[in-house]
């Protein structure tokens, strides 16, 4: 089985995304959005002229629309695709599910999948081909989805290089409101705290507060419907947490209990896997002091290529008004990082490291 052609039905992020995915793979991809100006940059990115006989049979039509348009996305392209392979990448499954089963005859053509990637700005502008590499792609197939389609849908998931991972819709959607979608609203939350704070405090923001509140730049309209469509599985982890908060609340000047709270999220995060679904990866950080002044990190990045050493993630802080930044390397092997350490110190740079 191999997929030649495809129809994505929603030009944003994640549906150009998957385009761009797929044309680099030699699928033909055929973009279809309601707003013009979408799909035609979307189709210019991924498969520029490309056009098809209107008889023409999909081996795969993806839904990436709204929530609130998926139903009448799929009635219409059921129609005009009567035998192709429907999949979606909602991040609610359970709805969709039910919505599929009340068309005649679609559900054993249908897959639920939802790829677990993506960023906090949106629009097909937005999108990379490689947004999905060695990301964790959750198929949901139901008791009457062929296996046809089941197989098509894998070979979607890697041809666009992603990990899959089946689970029922009803435990993706209790997942989803503990890892993706409480964390939203928290992250929203805190970020919102700062329209009634003092904003001379706001330069004194670090890297830990933008990581916490890095998704609270994510879109409003979509993430209202998702919300409210998993409203029952996000209320139960705020109860949780609500629990939690009010007796941190009443201890919290009690540092031995203090001290718990930390070990706790210390416990919590070290169970989440590292790259690819592995066991969490434990790095070395070169924090390497520069100047503010142009051309300083193609320097570093220049020297790590010249060192033959792989960066596994790199960070970036300076404080407006600070004449010197600091730029933070992670490397996953020891050996590796004390030979980028003494490459990066003889030509020049301050380098100190730590571990973790």
């Amino acid at each position: 089985m191999s997929i030649s052609s495809v129809k994505i039905v929603g030009s944003g992020l994640i549906g150009t995304s998957i385009g761009l995915a797929l044309s680099q793979k030699d699928v033909d991809v055929l973009m279809v959005d309601s707003n013009p100006a979408a799909v035609s940059l979307s189709q210019s990115l991924v498969n520029a002229g490309k056009t098809f006989e209107a008889d023409h049979t999909f081996d795969l039509v993806i839904i990436a629309v709204p929530p609130s348009s998926f139903e009448s996305a799929i009635k219409i392209e059921n129609t005009l695709n009567p035998l192709s392979t429907f999949v979606d990448i909602l991040s609610i499954k359970t709805k969709p599910q039910l919505e599929v089963e009340s068309i005649s005859g679609l559900a054993e053509r249908f897959v639920g999948s939802h790829p677990m990637a993506g960023r906090e700005v949106s629009g097909a502008q937005s999108a990379r081909g490689d947004l999905f590499t060695g990301r964790s792609w959750i198929l949901t197939p139901s008791i009457t989805t062929s296996k046809v389609s089941e197989d098509l849908v894998m070979e979607l998931i890697s041809l666009c290089g992603g990990v899959a991972i089946r689970m029922s819709a009803i435990e993706h959607d209790r997942a989803m409101a503990l890892v993706s979608h409480t964390p939203q609203v928290l992250a929203s939350l805190v970020a919102a705290s700062l329209t009634t704070q003092e904003s001379k405090w706001f330069e004194l923001i670090g890297q830990g507060f933008k990581d916490l509140t890095r998704i609270a730049d994510s879109d409003a309209t979509l993430w209202s419907e998702i919300l409210s469509e998993n409203a029952q599985n996000v209320r139960q982890v705020l109860g949780t947490l609500r629990t939690n908060i009010e007796r941190i609340e009443n201890q919290l000047d009690d540092a031995n209990f203090a001290k718990k709270v930390i070990e706790a999220g210390n416990a919590g995060r070290s169970l989440i896997p590292g790259k690819h679904g592995g066991a969490p990866r434990k790095y070395i950080y070169l924090h390497i002091v520069i100047d503010d002044k142009a051309g300083q990190l193609a320097s570093i990045f220049n020297d790590c290529a010249k060192a033959d050493v792989n960066i596994e993630d790199v960070s970036i802080e300076h404080t407006p008004g600070q004449n010197t930044g600091l730029v933070t390397l992670s490397i996953l092997e020891v050996e590796k990082a004390e030979h980028l350490q003494n490459y990066l110190i003889n030509a020049g740079w301050k380098v100190h490291s730590t571990s973790k």
